[in-house]
């Protein structure tokens, strides 16, 4: 049975990173960020659709099974849907996640002045005249 896949966030959540570095005002907007969070969920969705349909289908069903020392108890079995719908969820939550508190320490660090280092060896020493 296929598990919930984090690369496809982690790889959004990556090049949206990337982007802001090499942007000029390094700021997310909130736009961005809900459009980065939904691409991010959408593509886990679509992805973990694809890995559902090509991986082999599990041969018993959901039943009630008696066992003589424990009792009866049930098979559970994730039905498509299910799943991704909790990948989209969760390609949305960690995309959401990782830039809004990217975004949070940012506006904090903006917050506090940067303090210069200042001393007599951070002065700059004139230069000697060349002969």
């Amino acid at each position: 049975m296929p598990q919930i896949s984090v690369i496809i966030p982690v790889i959004v959540a990556g090049l949206v990173v990337g982007s802001l570095i090499k942007s000029k005002s390094g700021t997310i907007s909130n736009k961005r960020l809900v459009l980065a969070s939904l691409a991010a969920g959408l593509f886990n969705g679509l992805y973990m659709y694809v890995v559902y349909l090509i991986s082999p289908q599990p041969t018993f069903t959901r039943g009630t099974f008696t066992v003589p020392s424990t009792g009866t108890f049930t098979v559970p079995t994730t039905s498509w849907v299910l799943l991704v719908v909790e990948s989209i969820l969760s390609g949305f939550l960690l995309v959401f996640a990782i830039l809004g508190i990217a975004k949070l320490y940012a506006r904090i660090r903006k917050g506090q002045e940067v303090e210069e280092p200042q001393g007599p060896d951070l002065e700059q020493e004139p230069k000697l005249a060349e002969s």
